[in-house]
């Protein structure tokens, strides 16, 4: 059994496969949750395998970090459209994970893991290709103006929400509000499976 207050009944993955996915996963939610200043053991603990298996698997933790912050970067490219446009709602899919992930790494990192990322330039490339009219340093700027609202409204959303005494009606028209000014901004197409960042 481990002792650990991470883990409560955690499966032990079995396999090569199973367990750097599972330390993979743990690294990402501990990510999200607290930051860089994790241990390996912390991550072992959450993911249920042996702490040296991640040397094993990853060789280092910033091996497994990187690990991490490509597997977040994967599943965000996995929802880009075929246009090359992301959801509109991206930043708060999974409750704000990729921009939890990268506030986290730019304000505790001397590096940057998530540039050059491949849904903005994919993105600022779709809008070159869709907006003539438009200059690529022009487009660069309307999508780095975009992520940042998007981004912005999914690491701020619940705390704006609850000091303006906001209810969950006022909530949602402010979340419309947010994926209007993505699309409006940075022309990314609005679907109407737009998800809340609640």
């Amino acid at each position: 059994m481990i002792d650990s207050p991470l883990v409560s009944d955690v499966p032990r993955p079995v396999g090569r496969d199973a367990v750097r996915g599972a330390l993979v996963k743990a690294t990402t939610e501990l990510i999200v949750e607290r930051g860089l200043s994790i241990s390996v053991r912390e991550i072992a603990a959450r993911a249920g395998v042996n702490h040296g298996l991640v040397h094993t698997y990853f060789g280092s933790k910033d091996a497994l970090f990187a690990a991490a912050i490509a597997d977040i970067n994967d599943r965000a490219l996995a929802e880009r459209a075929s246009d090359g446009y992301p959801p509109i709602d991206l930043a708060w899919r999974r409750g704000g994970e990729i921009a939890k992930a990268v506030a986290r790494v730019i304000l505790e990192s001397d590096g940057d893991m998530f540039s050059p990322h491949p849904v903005t330039r994919g993105w600022r490339d779709a809008l070159v290709r869709d907006r003539p009219d438009l200059e690529p340093d022009e487009a660069s700027e309307r999508v780095a103006l975009a992520a940042a609202v998007g981004l912005g409204w999914a690491l701020f959303a619940d705390h704006m929400c609850r000091a303006l005494g906001m209810d969950s009606s006022s909530r949602s028209r402010v979340d419309e509000r947010i994926a209007a000014l993505v699309h409006d901004i940075g022309g990314v197409p609005v679907s109407s499976d737009v998800a809340s960042p609640s």
